[in-house]
């Protein structure tokens, strides 16, 4: 092998080095656009400050549900308060929780959340926000966003 033909496959290594990290930013961004809007990613954010503190996926909450409750078959899903403790969402006085439908909202003060409200995980890959005690329907089907208010 001589010199010429090291320094070209050199130089097509770069170039395909050069394409794929774009690449892959690109497809990442896109993938993380896509959840948001259908649920499958949460964001967790601080209204008053305007900064994401977190994203947070099904996949992660499903790792947080077998912390919460390991080896428990009957877990639904993560306790919103231990969801948001995970986010690292601190300091809160009031919390909101959003569906991907316009209106569906869930408006709570610290003092009033409890371990009955769950992030439950429904059959289209997302969650939904039930309250144990009521067995009712969702009180937040599809949810997006967990935003700190106060």
């Amino acid at each position: 092998m001589n010199v010429r033909s090291l320094k070209i496959r050199i130089l097509i290594g770069l170039l395909i080095i050069a394409l794929i990290l774009p690449s892959a930013y690109l497809l990442e961004k896109l993938s993380r656009d896509k959840g948001l809007e259908s649920g499958s990613i949460i964001k967790v954010q601080d209204k008053l400050s305007g900064s994401l503190v977190s994203l947070m996926g099904v996949d992660v909450l499903k790792s947080l549900m077998n912390q919460q409750y390991p080896g428990d078959p009957g877990a639904k899903g993560p306790t919103l308060l231990y969801a948001i403790g995970a986010s690292g969402l601190s300091g809160y006085r009031q919390v909101e929780v959003k569906g991907l439908k316009e209106g569906q909202l869930f408006l709570a003060d610290q003092q009033s959340l409890s371990q009955s409200y769950v992030l439950a995980f429904n059959e289209h890959g997302t969650v939904d926000l039930i309250d144990l005690k009521s067995q009712g329907p969702p009180i937040v089907q599809d949810v997006r966003e967990i935003n700190k208010i106060e």
